[in-house]
């Protein structure tokens, strides 16, 4: 009887109900699947929703609103309509909620000069223009000003006044657009996740639902057969015999290209060297158009680490930084790094927004300083301007186009040009079959002025010469 009992109390714990799972099958219990009830548990994946419109809408009104002061030469004056094209999303990630935003404002302003009797003393109109408002350039926006009556005493008080109380708009305006994702993000929190089958109230801000990134799904290896039941003979592979002292001679070779690769261009570790040098004398550091990578950024890391830097502007832009790179920099400076730095230029890098967002979180720690991602090189002068561009010439396969004016020909900069024989010709010669990274200054289709890095590789052709284009 005692036998039996027990063989009872084994079954009522090893039944079907609690069946463990055999070895080498799977078990729904533990595959993790999407919740039924839609719930994010604490916004751990990535989520972004789209808020454009609203965000577009808010700007319009900041800028519309009473944003003069009531007395002095700006009392009558307005903002007489605003256009605001570009994209918002609000995002989450491992719990982390932020605002992403890139936006193109274009407004139109009137206003009227008036004595202290209440007589018109002048009537003016004219337009800005906000180019890139986005989160990286939010504390130093750049306004076009333009005006029908240029040096008169209203429109340079708009010129002078005005623009500043347009950008302190903006700022206001996304500030508290942040300020209200972040307390809905924590509201969401305090509510916790829904039950199954009551939908979640989403929040008044969000106008699309949000994209969520797709879990992996389990890979399905099959088992290949045997060759013995395909009918086919087995084969012992043959293994090439490789003496020890030609392997460690093939791997010292691997070794010494990888060094080579990671080695900073010459013109880098030139100026890395005068900056070793003489900390303290060199305060902008222009790296701009020098093929820096990733791997490069530990020498620039460890030269500007010395307390003796009083370094106040970085130019690291059209480069190959990509978002690690960015990731390394931002944790460096976060940690100290350069402290009198007040400008880093990063724009026309091999950068996603993603990684240009990392670039937030270090103004929380160095408000002082200022990351730009404007795809521009700063202090730019023009060396030379292309003439006549040959058709399937080296320069017509590049991208150049007559009337571009060249920024920075591979490592020569206004600061060091001297002349197309002097400066550029050797470039060229020194590089027939290698790329050389070009950044030209031209107009696009709205007269907008942009800057482009085009790669150029001379070579021999049917023409003459090893670019095929005239450069004056």
């Amino acid at each position: 009887e005692r036998p039996q009992r027990h063989e009872g109390s084994l079954v009522r714990l090893c039944g079907p109900e609690r069946a463990m799972a055999k070895i080498g099958e799977g078990d729904n219990r533990w595959i993790v699947k999407e919740r039924e009830d839609g719930q994010n548990c604490n916004n751990w994946h990535w989520t972004t929703k789209d808020i454009s419109s609203h965000v577009k809408n808010a700007l319009s009104e900041a800028v519309r609103g009473a944003i003069f002061p009531t007395d002095g030469a700006l009392a009558n004056c307005k903002i007489k309509s605003c256009e605001t094209k570009g994209e918002a999303s609000v995002n989450n990630r491992k719990g982390r909620t932020f605002l992403i935003y890139e936006f193109e404002m274009k407004m139109k302003w009137e206003g009227e000069l008036r004595d202290a009797d209440g007589g018109l003393v002048e009537s003016c109109k004219g337009s800005m223009r906000l180019a890139d408002v986005n989160a990286t350039e939010l504390d130093d926006l750049e306004v076009e000003f333009e005006s029908k009556s240029r040096g008169s005493p209203l429109s340079e008080a708009m010129r002078k006044q005005g623009c500043g109380f347009v950008k302190k708009a903006i700022q206001s305006c996304i500030e508290a657009l942040q300020a209200d994702v972040v307390a809905q993000a924590n509201a969401a929190k305090e509510e916790g996740p829904k039950p199954a089958g009551q939908a979640a109230s989403a929040p008044r801000m969000y106008s699309t639902p949000a994209v969520s990134v797709p879990l992996p799904q389990p890979i399905k290896v099959e088992a290949k057969p045997e060759p013995s039941k395909l009918g086919l003979p087995e084969v012992t592979p043959k293994m090439n015999k490789v003496s020890v002292k030609e392997v460690s001679a093939k791997d010292d070779d691997s070794d010494d290209d990888d060094d080579a690769n990671e080695k900073p261009p010459a013109p880098v570790a030139a100026a890395i060297a005068k900056l070793k040098e003489k900390p303290e004398g060199v305060k902008a550091l222009r790296l701009s158009n020098l093929g820096v990578c990733d791997v490069h950024l530990q020498f620039i890391i460890d030269a500007l680490h010395s307390s003796q830097v009083h370094l106040e502007s970085l130019d690291l832009s059209f480069n190959k930084l990509t978002d690690a790179g960015v990731h390394v920099l931002c944790k460096a400076f976060a940690q100290g790094m350069a402290l009198e730095l007040s400008k880093l230029h990063l724009g026309g890098n091999k950068t996603s927004p993603a990684g240009m967002a990392l670039s937030q979180g270090l103004k929380q720690m160095r408000g002082e300083l200022s990351v730009v991602w404007k795809p521009q090189l700063p202090d730019a002068k023009s060396l030379c301007t292309v003439g006549t561009v040959y058709v399937n010439s080296p320069a017509n396969k590049a991208g150049l186009l007559t009337g571009d004016s060249v920024l920075a020909f591979g490592p020569v900069q206004y600061d060091r040009f001297k002349s197309v024989s002097d400066s550029i010709v050797p470039v060229v010669k020194g590089n027939v079959n290698k790329p050389i990274d070009v950044v030209v200054c031209r107009m696009d289709g709205t007269a907008q002025v942009q800057h482009l890095q085009l790669t150029l590789t001379p070579t021999e052709w049917r023409g003459a010469g090893l670019l095929g284009c005239i450069l004056k």
